[in-house]
């Protein structure tokens, strides 16, 4: 270090020399660490890692030695504050940039050396101070006309954009940049000349309003608001600290104000932007997109940082410039942005220090100047980032990716540090103090404000930001860390990860599960049981919070995920896939006891494999294969509901007489049974064949109360309790007529799954159980954790009633129960069947229904039984 930095004469060089040597640490440090990072966020050495950076590092270290030793042998009193500090903020918004894209990394390392060069060559030649004075008309001159020149020969860089820069093939100038510290001389230049004769305020305003307004103005015609407003703050504060008049700073706040508003009716882009400033969660997807990010981004950083390279700060629209500041924040927390804003702040201390100790008017305005102009734009910026102030589009000075920024700031620096040299002359006499004092206590009251809005965005709120669906960094987490696998009850693999860390993908090993287990997508997000169960899969949930919380620290990612224990039966899945092939519909088999599902199929299905290439395909595909069918598909209930309607007349002991004709007539058409009842004719076999008049028959010995309430206790107006999206219930009040129910006119519609747990509730003695599919999660300690399921609920009151009731209802051949329908309902022709086994089979109790959107009884009845006699097996635990 001492080769780089050696020691000097300079009472003040010890100083600089250890603070310049720190920065040059912590930058050495921050390299290798985003060296290394690669390996870190792998868990394995044999990486590709970062070595681009590098050449930013020798880069800044080579000019900034070269300008210490020139510092120290040319200006040997001057301040030494400002190497170091400047230099550690363009250093840290280097290495930044790097980390975002080596390509402006290395344009980015050329124009720091051109802004050192002009540093240097500021210094070298001092005469320039006294042509700039001289000659402020013409300066602030050229930089209007530059600036003018952007309305013919404007262009922008990237491609589509405003059109605010000059230049051509990889070279380009933004003049708003040099502008601003154009400005800042014209105005030290011009307040000299004048201020010693004590001119009225209105004759001391009038030449530089021209000359300023027509720089805002311009401006404001391309749109560039934000540099609008940083001229019109710097103008105002200058003047202020001129004349001490607290009246410009309020005239300035109202003209802002008023410019604001007229400027939000004239053009959309700040309507917007302050529409995003005052409500960013209002839109948060699109006209607030940026604000919300950075704002997650800062909120992912939380105290310490998500660690150099290990964060997602590239998920911020213009990290490398507009945003850089949210991008430190990510990775290095709550405490690297709070080292930002001491950084400003102490530069902002320092100018001011300066100006006080200058020996000329001219030089303390100008050192105010270059002061007031750092302060507002990196409060500006920073404000932006974290919502104290709506977004302006300007740089972060000295951080920001932008040639044009990082040259104009090394000139204002290169400035200062010929002012803070002492010379023979003594410093001036303070004619404002007061005004120092006031924007003194201005900026520390901004730089204040960012620095709470910091930790209220990274600590207070970080939980919440997180949390939001539009929070994809689970994206970056999901190419990384190995996912659990979703197993089925004999712990057969049906969903899993595939490949290595950096390029892990999830596989699901049984497509027609597709609906039911759903997807975890960078381009579509979380469906299904990804979604319900993604705590687990994803290791934040189920592990020690221990384990949690050193995996976040050492890597920023979560620990492994783990494995969940479905309730399917994936043997009893494929049957029930091949009998519904190609054909529209659903089932779903349960264990009429625990309310475990079995089976669930839902056809069309889509497979998540290939999302990405039929999405839209299948988006709009008149089959709607994105729709879970058991879950979300809602149908009309038929003339299928004579098994409950049996059970509960047989609780209370009024079953009517089977009507001698089993067909009804309902408005001109005539309903019949689903197909011939078994002989001997009987009520129960009339059920069984979903005759409608016998569900007449007995739902005029039902009121409509009575109606409602045993709607309800089947759960036909309750959503089932489990982890996939559900329809929402029916109502209670679109239920107007029991006989129209029990034909199945009224408005009630109800799922597949709601069918099926109220067909459990006869096969279970009257009880209809929760329905449950997550059944336990793998933990690496505490083995098979029961996952917690939903309460039964009590049907019918008498067990014994019901049991007996359900076993009359027995089928011929086979020990179940069963009921068939169909029927057309506004032009669309659908067909259930329900069934379950009888009380006294000593297996597991089991409960089905089956749905075809389709006039089908045959083939819903061969589902049944087929998928029914297939499980009446012993179903392992």
């Amino acid at each position: 270090m001492s080769f780089l930095f050696p020691p000097a004469a300079a009472t003040q060089n010890p100083l600089e020399r250890r603070l310049i040597g720190l920065a040059a640490l912590a930058l050495t440090l921050y390299s290798l660490i985003l060296t290394l990072s690669p390996a870190v966020r792998l868990h394995t050495f044999q990486v590709e890692y970062r070595w681009l950076h590098w050449i930013g590092w020798a880069g800044w270290l080579a000019l900034f030695s070269l300008a210490y030793r020139f510092l120290n042998r040319q200006l040997e009193e001057h301040d030494p504050y400002l190497l170091p500090v400047t230099g550690l903020l363009s250093g840290w918004g280097l290495l930044t940039i790097y980390r975002l894209d080596s390509q402006l990394g290395n344009r980015q390392t050329l124009w720091l050396t051109v802004g050192m060069i002009a540093l240097i060559l500021i210094n070298r030649y001092p005469q320039v101070f006294s042509w700039l004075r001289r000659y402020k008309y013409l300066w602030l001159t050229v930089g209007l006309l530059l600036t003018a020149l952007t309305f013919l020969l404007g262009t922008y860089p990237p491609g589509e954009g405003p059109r605010l820069w000059l230049g051509c093939c990889g070279l380009y100038l933004q003049p708003s940049e040099p502008l601003k510290l154009l400005l800042v001389i014209y105005l030290a230049a011009y307040l000299a000349d004048r201020i010693s004769f004590h001119f009225g305020l209105p004759a001391l305003l009038a030449p530089t309003l021209i000359m300023t307004g027509s720089a805002a103005l311009m401006l404001v015609l391309q749109r560039d608001l934000g540099a609008a407003t940083l001229i019109i703050g710097i103008y105002t504060l200058v003047i202020f600290l001129a004349a001490g008049r607290r009246r410009i700073l309020i005239i300035s706040g109202l003209f802002l104000l008023a410019a604001t508003v007229a400027g939000s009716l004239v053009f959309d882009i700040i309507r917007l932007r302050i529409e995003a400033w005052l409500d960013p969660w209002a839109d948060p997807a699109n006209r607030s997109f940026q604000i919300v990010q950075s704002l997650i981004s800062v909120a992912a950083g939380r105290l310490l940082g998500s660690g150099i390279g290990l964060g997602s700060p590239a998920l911020v629209p213009v990290a490398h410039s507009d945003f850089i500041a949210a991008a430190i924040a990510e990775e290095s927390g709550l405490a690297g942005m709070l080292a930002i804003i001491s950084l400003f702040a102490l530069l902002t201390y320092r100018c001011f220090s300066i100006s006080l100790a200058a020996r000329t008017t001219f030089q303390r305005f100008l050192a105010a100047g270059i002061g007031v102009y750092f302060a507002i734009q990196a409060i500006l910026i920073m404000g932006g980032n974290l919502r104290l102030l709506p977004l302006t589009g300007v740089t972060l000075p000295f951080v920001s990716y932008g040639g044009s920024s990082l040259v104009t700031c090394f000139i204002a620096v290169g400035m200062l540090l010929w002012i803070s040299t002492p010379h023979n002359d003594p410093p001036l006499p303070v004619q404002q103090p007061r005004a120092y004092t006031w924007v003194s206590a201005l900026f520390l009251i901004g730089f204040s404000a960012l620095a709470i809005l910091a930790g209220w965005w990274s600590i207070v709120r970080a939980d919440a930001l997180l949390s939001r669906p539009d929070n994809i960094r689970w994206m970056v987490n999901l190419r990384f860390v190995p996912r659990g696998d979703l197993l089925d009850r004999r712990n057969e693999v049906i969903a899993t990860t595939s490949g290595e860390r950096g390029s892990l993908n999830r596989e699901l090993l049984y497509p027609p599960l597709g609906n039911t287990v759903g997807y975890i997508n960078p381009r579509f997000g979380k469906a299904g049981l990804e979604a319900t169960l993604d705590g687990y899969l994803s290791g934040l949930q189920g592990n020690p919070a221990s384990q949690i919380w050193l995996a976040e620290l050492l890597y920023s990612q979560p620990p492994e995920g783990l494995d969940v224990r479905l309730s399917l039966d994936l043997g009893l899945q494929r049957i029930a896939d091949g009998l519904m092939e190609n054909h529209r519909g659903a089932i779903v088999l349960l264990n009429a006891r625990s309310g475990e599902i079995l089976a669930i199929a839902s056809h069309p299905y889509y497979d998540p494999n290939q999302l990405n290439e039929r999405y839209t395909e299948w988006l709009n595909d008149p089959a709607a294969p994105f729709v879970n069918r058991v879950t979300q598909g809602q149908y009309p209930t038929a003339t299928v509901l004579g098994p409950f309607f049996y059970a509960y007349l047989s609780e209370k002991g009024s079953l009517p007489v089977l009507p001698l004709n089993l067909s009804y007539n309902y408005e001109n058409q005539t309903l019949t049974c689903a197909r011939p009842p078994r002989v001997p004719l009987s009520l129960e076999t009339a059920i069984e064949a979903g005759c409608p008049a016998a569900l007449v028959e007995m739902s005029r010995s039902i009121t409509i109360a009575q109606m409602k309430q045993l709607f309800n206790d089947l759960g036909f107006f309750t959503a089932p309790d489990i982890r996939l999206d559900v329809a929402p219930p029916a109502q209670t009040g679109q239920l107007t007529s029991s006989r129209n129910a029990a034909i199945g006119k009224s408005e009630v519609k109800v799922t597949p799954l709601q069918m099926a747990q109220a067909a459990a509730a006869l096969t279970n003695a009257g009880t209809r159980p929760s329905p449950r599919l997550a059944v336990s999660v793998l933990t690496p300690h505490q083995g098979a954790v029961i996952l917690p399921a939903g309460s039964p609920v009590s049907v019918f009151g008498n067990s014994a009633a019901i049991t007996a009731a359900v076993s009359k209802l027995a089928s011929e051949d086979i020990p179940i129960w069963q009921s068939l329908s169909a029927q057309h309902y506004d032009s669309s022709a659908y067909t259930w069947f329900i069934g379950g086994t009888l009380p006294q089979w000593g297996g597991t109790p089991l409960a089905i229904a089956v749905l075809l959107e389709e006039n089908n009884p045959q083939l819903a009845q061969i589902i049944g039984e087929t998928i029914l006699q297939s499980a009446l097996q012993p179903i392992s635990p």
